[in-house]
């Protein structure tokens, strides 16, 4: 009597070099692997982390030395100390998570108010250095994780 199989596990004999295997990885067709096959591991593993990483920021983007320049003098046109308006608290930063609520919720408020031919500014929640504080405490935190962002270009009335 033969003993019955019950399992049988295909064994693939085939062998791929690694550039099929690179290839067979390579789903999305908007990536690419480039293996310089001239080169060891090694030194393809060197030559990638030379390679330094381009952020492109958005057209109108400033420098934070720019960006500090524009706080100091606003403290000025607003008669305050620009030291006093440049220091970023911690209460400043908490504020800064629901900043962007607020702002949506500002510029309601300013289109509403220009309907009716009022001031907008009489119905702002957000003081303008709050606003200016907040967008500055986003740009720092998107400048460290290479994070490029548009929204917050509020300049425009």
């Amino acid at each position: 009597m033969t003993p019955e199989i019950e399992c049988v596990e295909p064994v693939d004999d085939k062998v791929e070099t690694p550039s099929e295997i690179i290839e067979s990885m390579n789903v999305d067709p908007n990536l690419s692997v480039n293996v310089d096959s001239d080169l060891s591991l090694d030194e393809q593993k060197t030559s990638s982390e030379e390679t330094p990483t381009q952020i492109s920021y958005p057209p109108g983007y400033l420098a934070r030395e720019q960006r500090e320049a524009r706080l100091r003098q606003k403290a000025i046109e607003l008669d305050e100390d620009p030291d006093k308006f440049m220091i970023i608290t911690e209460k400043d930063k908490l504020d800064s998570i629901s900043f962007k609520d607020k702002m949506q919720t500002d510029a309601r408020m300013c289109g509403f108010a220009k309907e009716g031919e009022e001031d907008p500014k009489e119905y702002m929640v957000m003081k303008i250095r709050e606003r200016l504080i907040g967008e500055e405490i986003i740009r720092r935190y998107d400048e460290k994780h290479g994070i490029s962002s548009s929204w917050l270009n509020t300049d425009e009335e």
